[in-house]
C-alpha cells in the first residue's frame, strides 16, 4: 500500500507549527479554517483510483485456485492484505468524495460520483466473497493451524469474525443473490425513505425551508419557534404516515426474512447483536436497566424546567421544550481559537499523549471548523486510513455547547488515533457499542473541569444540564428506539396496523417522561428517526457506549493516573477483540445488570448536584 506522506501535493506552504498544508486549506477569516482533503487521494484521480482497485480485484479473484486445505499461513496472509488494500482504496475514495459532499451538498459531481461508488462496492464485495466463505466452512483444525499461526496475529480477531458467521450464511450463489438482491431490497426502501424525508420543505413565515434549517429551531430561544417547528416536521410525516409506514414494513419484512427465516437467526435484534460481537443476554440487561432507571429523567426534567421558569421563562412543561435552551445569565463566548487551546489543555493536563494526537488533527488542517452556505450540519469525525489522520467537522458558533462538540468529535480522532499506532486497517475500527469511548470521555474532563475551576454559577448550572440533556439523548432515547423496534419487528411479522404501530411509540414516550405534556403529533415520530429505517436496532450502541464511559471514568475518578495507561491500551485495541472481551479485561461484566446501573447512579449524583447548585 502507498504511503500518501509521500505524496504530497506540490502547492504547499507552512503554518505556525511547521506542518505542511495545502494553501487552500489554511485559515480563512471568514469561513473559519477548511480542511485539506487533497492527501487523501494522493495525488492520484477518481479513475486513477479505480483502475487500481479493479486491478487489485482481478489479483484476488485468482486466489481462488489456491483454496484448499494444505494452504500456508503465509498465502492466506497475502489474500488478506490485499483485501484490505481493495477496501482501503474504496475507502479513500469514498471519503474523499463525502468530504466534498459534506463541505457543500450542491456538490453534483461529489453526489454522483459516491452513487457510482455504490454500485462498484456491492459488486467487488460479491468478488471478494468467495474468500470468506471459503474460510468459514474450513475444516476446524486447517481453521486453527491458521488463526494460531504468528504470521496471522494481527488478522486473528478479523478472521474469528469469520468463522462466527458461519451458521447464518449460505452458499455462494445464494449469498450473491442476497447481495445483489439487497440492491433493491430492504436497503432500497430506506434509500426511498431518504429520498422522500430529505426532500421536504416547509412554509416558515412565507419563506421556504429544509427540513435540517426547521429542525434547528427545535432549540431555538423563541418558544413559539419551537412550536411551531415541531407542528411542521412531525405534521409533515403525519400526512405521510401511510406511505412512511409501509416503506417501514417492507424493510423490517426484508431484515426478519432474510436473518430469520433465510439466515437462521434466533431473533431479530440476534441479527445486529452479532454483527456487534455482544451477546443478547448483555443487551438485554443494558435495555431492562434502562428502563428500570427512566423515572430519574422525569425528576431531572422538572428540575430543569422550574430552572427556567425561575430565569423568566414561561413555556409549558411540554415535550415541545425539551431542547429549549437553559439560559444563563452568563455571556461567555467561546471562539473557535479559545476553544481550542481550552480543550487542548484538558488533554495535556489528562496526558500529553492525548493532547499531542488532537493538536495533530489541527496541524494537518483535517479540520472544517464553521458554518457555511451549503455545509452539512451537525458534527461528526470520519477515519480513513492507517496512514491519515482523520477529518473532523464542526459547525462552531462561539457557544458553550461547541466546546463540548469539539472535544467530542477531537476524541474520537485521539481514539482512531492510538489504534492505528497499533491494529491493521481491517481491526482498527472500534466496534460500534464502544466506538463513543474517547469521545463521551473527554467531555467527562471536559465537565469536570469547567464544575471544577468556574466561579460562575450560571455556567455550572449550563454543564450539568448540557451533561444530563446528552445522556437521556444517547441512553435513554436510544435504548426506547429499541425497545419500540423489538415491538415493531415482531409485531409487523403478523401484521400490525400502522394505528397500532404509532400508538405504541406514544406509550413509551409516556414511560419516558411521565406527566410531561407529549402532544399528539409525537405519536409520529417514530418515522422521523432515520436510524431506525436504515440500520435496524443500531441505537443500543449508543446506549452501550455512554454507560460505558460513566463506568470507566468512575474508575478513573478512584484510581487516579493509574488508570490512564488501561485506558491507553483499550483505546489501542481498536477492533481487535469483541466488545464483551475489551470490557472483560477492564474487569467489567457486560451481562451484568449491576455493572449498568453504575451508570445511573451517577446520573443520579449529577442531578443531586444540580438541585444543590439550583438553591
Amino acid at each position: 500500500m502507498k504511503n500518501p506522506n509521500n505524496n504530497k501535493s506540490k502547492n504547499t506552504s507552512k503554518n505556525a507549527n511547521n506542518t505542511k498544508v495545502s494553501k487552500n486549506a489554511t485559515a480563512n477569516k471568514t469561513k473559519g479554517v477548511v480542511w485539506d482533503i487533497e492527501p487523501i487521494l494522493a495525488g492520484k484521480s477518481f479513475d486513477d483510483w479505480m483502475k487500481e482497485i479493479n486491478l487489485n480485484v482481478e489479483s484476488f479473484k485468482k486466489f481462488r485456485s489456491i483454496l484448499n486445505d494444505n494452504i500456508t499461513p503465509s498465502k492466506v496472509l497475502g489474500i488478506i492484505k490485499l483485501e484490505e488494500e481493495i477496501v482501503v482504496g474504496l475507502s479513500r475514495v469514498g471519503t474523499y468524495y463525502s468530504l466534498k459532499f459534506y463541505a457543500n451538498t450542491k456538490d453534483s459531481e461529489a453526489l454522483s460520483k459516491l452513487g457510482q461508488l455504490k454500485q462498484v462496492g456491492a459488486e467487488i464485495n460479491n468478488d471478494l466473497m468467495f474468500f470468506s466463505l471459503w474460510f468459514m466452512h474450513l475444516d476446524e483444525k486447517v481453521a486453527k493451524k491458521i488463526l494460531e499461526s504468528k504470521e496471522l496475529t494481527k488478522y486473528k480477531y478479523h478472521l474469528d469474525e469469520i468463522r462466527k458467521a458461519s451458521p447464518y450464511t449460505k452458499s455462494e450463489d445464494v449469498e450473491k443473490i442476497l447481495h445483489i438482491k439487497d440492491i433493491t431490497g430492504g436497503s432500497a426502501y430506506a434509500d426511498i425513505y431518504n429520498i422522500i424525508t430529505n426532500n421536504y420543505t416547509f412554509d416558515w413565515f412565507g419563506k421556504e425551508l429544509s427540513k435540517e434549517e426547521i429542525v434547528n429551531y427545535y432549540r431555538s430561544e423563541n418558544s413559539k419557534f419551537r412550536d411551531k417547528s415541531y407542528d411542521l416536521v412531525l405534521s409533515k410525516y403525519k400526512d405521510d404516515s401511510t406511505a412512511l409506514s409501509e416503506i417501514y414494513k417492507n424493510i423490517v419484512t426484508d431484515w426478519c426474512n432474510d436473518g430469520i427465516k433465510i439466515r437462521g437467526y434466533s431473533s431479530s435484534i440476534a441479527i445486529r447483536n452479532l454483527n456487534q460481537d455482544v451477546t443478547n443476554k448483555s443487551v438485554e440487561a443494558l435495555l431492562k436497566v434502562v428502563r428500570k432507571n427512566s423515572y430519574l429523567f422525569h425528576e431531572y426534567f422538572k428540575l430543569k424546567h422550574s430552572l427556567s421558569r425561575k430565569a423568566g421563562e414561561k413555556y409549558p412543561y411540554s415535550r415541545n421544550h425539551l431542547y429549549a435552551p437553559f439560559k444563563t445569565q452568563s455571556s461567555k463566548v467561546y471562539t473557535f481559537d479559545e476553544s481550542k487551546s481550552y480543550v487542548l489543555d484538558i488533554f495535556l493536563k489528562f496526558d500529553k499523549r492525548f493532547h499531542d494526537k488532537a493538536l495533530k488533527i489541527f496541524n494537518e488542517n483535517h479540520i472544517h471548523s464553521h458554518p457555511a452556505q451549503g455545509k452539512r450540519g451537525g458534527a461528526f469525525c470520519l477515519s480513513i486510513a492507517q496512514e491519515l489522520t482523520p477529518y473532523v467537522l464542526l459547525n462552531h458558533t462561539d457557544s458553550i455547547r461547541d466546546v463540548f462538540t469539539m472535544i467530542h468529535e477531537l476524541g474520537h480522532g485521539v481514539h482512531d488515533l492510538f489504534s492505528a499506532e497499533k491494529q491493521t486497517d481491517l481491526e482498527r475500527h472500534a466496534p460500534l457499542p464502544v466506538c463513543e469511548t474517547a469521545s463521551v470521555f473527554a467531555e467527562m474532563l471536559l465537565a469536570e473541569r469547567m464544575l471544577k475551576e468556574s466561579k460562575d454559577v450560571e455556567e455550572k448550572k449550563y454543564v450539568l444540564t448540557q451533561l444530563l440533556d446528552n445522556q437521556w439523548a444517547t441512553v435513554v432515547r436510544q435504548a426506547y428506539f429499541i425497545i419500540f423496534e423489538l415491538y415493531a419487528h415482531e409485531e409487523i411479522m403478523k401484521g400490525v396496523t400502522k394505528e397500532a404501530l404509532d400508538e405504541k411509540y406514544y406509550d413509551l414516550l409516556k414511560e419516558q417522561f411521565g406527566d410531561m405534556q407529549i402532544p399528539e403529533l409525537f405519536k409520529h415520530e417514530w418515522n422521523y428517526i432515520p436510524h431506525i429505517h436504515e440500520t435496524p436496532f443500531y441505537c443500543y450502541a449508543y446506549a452501550w457506549g455512554n454507560l460505558f464511559v460513566l463506568a470507566l471514568y468512575d474508575i478513573y475518578k478512584r484510581e487516579g493516573k493509574g488508570f490512564i495507561e488501561k485506558y491507553i491500551t483499550l483505546l489501542s485495541a481498536g477492533g481487535s477483540d469483541s466488545p464483551i472481551n475489551l470490557m472483560k479485561a477492564l474487569g467489567i461484566d457486560a451481562e451484568s445488570e449491576d455493572f449498568w446501573q453504575r451508570g445511573f447512579d451517577i446520573m443520579k449524583g449529577e442531578i443531586d448536584e444540580l438541585k444543590k447548585i439550583a438553591k
